[in-house]
């Protein structure tokens, strides 16, 4: 997702609560400090690495490291997390301006992330087991390759 479609699916989630701030710096940092939120939380695979040279938010699983998304500036600048996330990112900002509906919206960006969280671990368990069946790797340790979509 572009960070454009983001201001806008923000704008119509605060529809009859509250507005995005006019201040563009300002909604850049809030998009930024959802981001981060949300890479915190969720074991994202476009943020997943082994490259220690990255800039490291925090450990995965296995051998994976989390790296740290870039905040968008621009319109068309996509935003660096899985597009399942976006939504969630999106959800988190709203979540810090609503008037009315802050916890329902956390809540549900909450929910996100476990759901997703589940598929990931189910993608990451099936490419452990296939690499292993094929002698890639040993059981239980992962690729060394790094995750981009």
């Amino acid at each position: 997702m572009i960070y454009g479609k983001l201001k806008a699916l923000m704008q119509g989630l605060l529809t009859g609560d509250n507005v995005l701030p006019s201040d563009e710096d300002v909604l850049q940092s809030l998009v930024g400090s959802a981001l981060l939120t949300v890479a915190m939380k969720a074991e994202s695979l476009h943020l997943m690495t082994l490259s220690t040279t990255s800039n490291i938010l925090r450990l995965s699983q296995g051998d994976y490291l989390i790296r740290h998304p870039e905040s968008p500036a621009l319109d068309d600048d996509l935003i660096d997390i899985d597009e399942e996330l976006a939504p969630v990112v999106a959800r988190v900002v709203v979540s810090m301006l609503s008037r009315d509906k802050g916890g329902i919206h956390m809540h549900a960006a909450e929910r996100m992330i476990l759901d997703y969280n589940a598929k990931t671990y189910e993608i990451i368990d099936q490419m452990q087991a296939e690499a292993a069946e094929a002698g890639i790797i040993d059981a239980g340790s992962m690729p060394s390759t790094e995750f981009t979509l």
